[in-house]
């Protein structure tokens, strides 16, 4: 969740799927609980207000869409845990704002795991092992960014090999790359010819000379 503070899951790395790999359902539901805990704890403001820790979306209608995939996703069979559209917004007017929302027993054949939904809302998905894992982040169409949590170099190896993203974030929640680095967007979450940072950017700004010469 730590994705959604300060920009509610608006930046375009901002993760949405969460994977849970293995079959450790008392471990699976130990976490699940903490991250829920936490983004109950969230405080939802004026973002230039001390303390504030996610504020609003970026207009009314952003607000709209992203209440159509927490309806999506209920109307699909998922179970909210956490509903978003429930909140505290400290006292400033709604129509903007929303809280986390959370859905557990979610499939990847569903609308809120397909589409981008730039809001912050949660899918967790489960995997019996890293190979499935892999293989359900690969059949998104998307290949903006993806993270692993792990303590085994071993499987960031595998993971940082096999994902098809542009940006790859190994115990980092939100792969963002340096300005000197390229933004490696991949499949639908890139649009060009050419990455807009680091010597990519360069080189599409540059016009370049041929100088063919001769000398007596």
């Amino acid at each position: 969740m730590s994705s959604f503070f300060g920009n509610t899951g608006q930046r375009c790395l901002a993760g949405a799927n969460l994977v849970m790999v293995g079959d450790d359902d008392a471990w699976v539901q130990k976490t699940l609980t903490k991250i829920q805990e936490t983004a109950k704890r969230i405080k939802i403001g004026y973002g230039l207000e001390e303390g504030t820790q996610m504020g609003p979306l970026q207009a009314e209608h952003r607000k709209k869409r992203v209440v159509s995939y927490i309806e999506n996703g209920i109307n699909e069979g998922a179970e909210l845990k956490l509903d978003g559209r429930k909140f505290n917004s400290s006292g400033y007017p709604e129509k903007c704002f929303i809280g986390p929302s959370i859905f557990e027993n979610v499939n990847q054949d569903m609308t809120i795991v397909k589409e981008e939904i730039f809001g912050p809302v949660m899918s967790v998905l489960r995997a019996s092992d890293l190979d499935q894992a892999i293989e359900m982040v690969n059949k998104s169409k998307y290949g903006n960014a993806a993270s692993i949590f792990t303590n085994s170099g071993k499987n960031g190896r595998k993971f940082h090999y096999e994902v098809q993203c542009g940006n790859i974030g190994i115990n980092i929640g939100t792969a963002a790359p340096m300005a000197f680095f390229p933004f490696s967007g991949m499949k639908d979450s890139f649009f060009g010819d050419l990455h807009g940072q680091g010597k990519d950017a360069i080189e599409f700004f540059t016009e370049n000379k041929v100088v063919i010469q001769r000398w007596p």
